[in-house]
């Protein structure tokens, strides 16, 4: 015996957002094969390609879909994310930038056409689609920034950087390469001629800590650098956020731990110190640039608190 087919209800509806920034425009150039995968797969696709001067986070949040989806790095997919926050949209990445780093940790990968074959399988609304929408919609968490004095936050994602791993982040965004891994290798190590460490003062829920040295980062992801495992403990599902930090140490022992992290082995790593945190407050140096999924996030001093299951995603 043979079961019937699952009833069709309808068409579900899809906005896609695409980046005309994100990796020298590879968003653009992949957004026409996406809208046709996705449109294969029954979904009724509105898309808004965004330019440098638009608010992804501010369109993300007036659109009305059953689905909010951002095409591009993971700086704009973090705005796209953002807006379905204010809007309690369903939110679907899919990576379109150098890194993907949040795509990567989510275990939807780099690839922006398998992800959309992926979603593409859900277009039509039947009960065992239903069931798959709700089977691969997980809670979220991020890290709300905020500069001192600003009136508006920022939603990051992955992870915020203050020392060498910003100013990889830096070379590498001003490198030529296109592979993420290759571009933050590159950076991490160009970085190594022009970097030492700065005083680094900051408030940890309420205390008061030196964060001195090589690298200074709070995490969500535990990812950078198209991929690479900053912070193995970091956990987008688990509402917690940890803060990692490489001391004063010896120029020869801070190689060692940097091709330890590129390498994805540094738990463990002996100077590589964990911890998690609900709140750090980062008060010195004034000015310190800092760095967030891909791009500068916040000048010190700032504030970064964590927020759990800030947006529900499909994965």
């Amino acid at each position: 015996m043979t079961s019937a087919p699952a009833a069709r209800k309808g068409a579900r509806s899809i906005h896609l957002f695409v980046s005309s920034m994100s990796a020298g425009g590879r968003s653009v150039s992949v957004g026409p094969s996406v809208v046709r995968a996705l449109r294969a797969g029954g979904w009724r696709v509105s898309v808004t390609l965004t330019t440098q001067s638009d608010d992804p986070s501010a369109l993300a949040g007036q659109a009305r879909a059953d689905v909010i989806a951002g095409l591009g790095g993971d700086g704009f997919i973090s705005a796209i994310a953002r807006g379905c926050h204010e809007s309690a949209s369903l939110f679907a990445p899919i990576p379109g930038g150098r890194g993907n780093d949040l795509c990567r940790a989510l275990g939807i990968g780099a690839d922006p056409l398998a992800r959309a074959r992926s979603l593409a399988e859900l277009g039509l609304s039947t009960d065992e689609t239903d069931l798959l929408i709700a089977q691969r919609t997980k809670p979220l968490d991020g890290m709300w920034v905020r500069e001192k004095g600003a009136e508006g936050r920022t939603l990051v994602l992955g992870v915020v950087s203050m020392g060498i791993d910003a100013r990889a982040n830096v070379l590498a965004n001003e490198s030529f390469l296109t592979s993420g891994p290759l571009a933050y290798g590159y950076g991490a190590f160009a970085a190594l001629a022009s970097f030492r460490p700065v005083p680094v003062k900051a408030r940890i829920d309420g205390e008061d800590r030196d964060l001195t040295g090589w690298l200074a980062s709070i995490s969500n992801s535990g990812r950078i650098g198209g991929g690479i495992h900053l912070v193995p403990q970091s956990d987008l599902h688990d509402g917690l956020m940890e803060v990692c930090h490489v001391g004063t140490v010896p120029l020869r022992t801070v190689v060692s731990a940097l091709v330890t992290v590129v390498a994805g082995r540094s738990r463990g790593h002996e100077e590589i110190a964990v911890e998690t945190a609900d709140t750090v407050e980062v008060l010195e140096p004034v000015g310190l640039v800092a760095m967030a999924d891909g791009d500068r996030v916040a000048e010190v001093p700032f504030t970064t608190t964590r927020a759990p299951h800030v947006v529900d995603v499909l994965l």
